[in-house]
């Protein structure tokens, strides 16, 4: 098992921690446990991991020992010994480590044994995704016959902060048909309206919108819901999405030792079958993008019922565009860790083979490409 987390790995990630890398159940229980929606639709069942920290994690060195096939990442999940003091640290596990399940057991206490084996296969659901945007994650778990609680699915406050000037430009453009000449007004109210759309979309001050829609209060929080989904996935594509060109570049540049002629060659079609992979990726991305914009303009030009028969349909378009966006932000988070600024990018032949082969058999899983058979050594 892991060794105990401290203060860096369970406080400063609930203060810094980004949404798609962080499923923090800890503040999730501590802001809504209380409520009788948490109580009666917990994700998972057992009381101790339903306020665990579940973290994406790149294996270290150190922790290969702990695996009998060790992967590349994985799933950590931190238990904390106080959900309201995060500084005591908690007890943590990596989602297949040997001990793994028996471990969970431990965790969870006896009074809890039959509610594990479900959990188990919940845990399983959530590494299986490649990331924890909110979006994709409520439509993964839907498919699956799984309806937790909606307090689930928030945007972090981290996010929602660094989203708040992006989302505000975004309302603008609706608020500016009530300011014929914009100016600070407009841009004050845009920046107040975004904070509530993304923080509290039963605010009073959202109800023009509501009427504009023509939604009944139920089906005008989901497609709300839908509408910050669109926003969560257009920020993470203006963050992400440029990177591209330079990681693809780094990728087919990165230097391999001890390798073959043979081996050269094949790393040199699996590296360019990334790359192939990664543009289609983020087409797919783009293409939803672009759905949401011509909805969205009909809505900015003063006819709404597109848009809102566009919310409706929404998440049927979440599965295609977090997944695609997710597997992006892993590769391009997983390789930024790799090889930080000034580092060599070099790689010996069986780790570049590891590395790339798991690239493109993500990359090809998410986009529908059957991979090659000499993806692996």
């Amino acid at each position: 098992m892991a060794k105990p987390s401290g203060l860096r790995s369970l406080a400063l990630v609930r203060a810094s921690g980004s949404t798609a890398r962080v499923l923090n159940l800890a503040l999730v229980h501590q802001q809504y446990g209380d409520t009788a929606e948490h109580a009666s639709a917990p994700l998972l069942r057992t009381p101790a991991l339903n306020r665990a920290m579940i973290l994406k994690h790149v294996v270290r060195q150190a922790e290969k020992d702990l695996f009998a096939h060790p992967p590349l990442t994985t799933t950590k999940i931190v238990v904390p010994f106080s959900a309201q003091e995060l500084e005591l640290g908690g007890r943590s596990l990596l989602f297949g480590e040997k001990i793994f399940e028996r471990a969970l057991r431990e965790i969870a206490g006896a009074a809890y044994a039959s509610q594990v084996a479900a959990d188990l296969d919940l845990l399983a659901l959530l590494h299986s995704l490649p990331s924890f945007d909110p979006f994709l994650m409520r439509e993964r778990l839907r498919q699956s016959g799984y309806e937790p609680a909606r307090c689930y699915f928030e945007i972090s406050d981290a996010d929602i902060a660094r989203m708040r000037e992006f989302v505000g430009k975004e309302i603008e453009q609706l608020v500016g048909l009530a300011y014929a000449n914009g100016g600070a007004g407009a841009r004050d109210l845009s920046l107040k309206l975004s904070e509530k759309l993304m923080t509290d979309e039963t605010a009073k001050a959202l109800d023009p919108l509501r009427v504009a829609l023509q939604l009944e209060e139920t089906a005008y929080r989901e497609g709300v819901f839908c509408w910050k989904g669109f926003l969560y996935y257009k920020w993470s594509a203006s963050r992400v999405l440029p990177n591209l060109p330079d990681l693809s570049r780094l990728i087919l540049a990165a230097r391999v030792t001890d390798a073959d002629k043979q081996a050269r060659e094949r790393l040199v079609a699996i590296r360019s079958r990334i790359v192939d992979l990664l543009s289609r990726a983020a087409a797919r991305v783009e293409s939803g993008l672009l759905d949401y914009g011509a909805a969205f303009a009909g809505l900015a030009q003063g006819s709404p019922g597109g848009f809102r028969d566009f919310l409706l349909r929404a998440p049927a378009l979440f599965m295609p565009m977090g997944e695609a966006i997710g597997v992006i932000q892993h590769i391009d988070s997983f390789w930024r860790f790799r090889f930080p600024p000034a580092r060599a990018q070099s790689l010996h032949v069986d780790e570049a083979f590891e590395v790339f082969g798991d690239f493109e058999s993500t990359l090809g899983a998410t986009v529908g490409v059957q991979n090659s058979p000499n993806a692996s050594q």
